[in-house]
């Protein structure tokens, strides 16, 4: 039993929705920070050159994560 399968697995497609769901959640919230940050340093006449770059990196990987939970379907509704 290990640290991230504790005890009947997590392969179904359930726990791999709520995974997604959570990490889409958790990136969302930081290309949002990325996003004001970026905003405010462009407002204020600051380099955002590496703002800018981390925003798109965060918001390939919300794509990227949202892609793959919309291939999954309505997995993680109840039934």
């Amino acid at each position: 039993m290990g640290l991230f399968n504790p005890g009947q697995g997590t392969g179904d497609p359930r726990g791999r929705a709520q995974r997604l769901d959570l990490l889409a959640g958790i990136l969302g919230f930081f290309a949002l920070m990325a996003f004001v940050q970026t905003v405010v340093l462009e407002v204020r006449g600051e380099a955002a050159g590496f703002s800018a770059a981390v925003l798109a990196v965060l918001v390939v990987l919300l794509w990227l994560t949202v892609r793959a939970r919309r291939r999954l379907g309505g997995a993680a509704d109840p039934p």
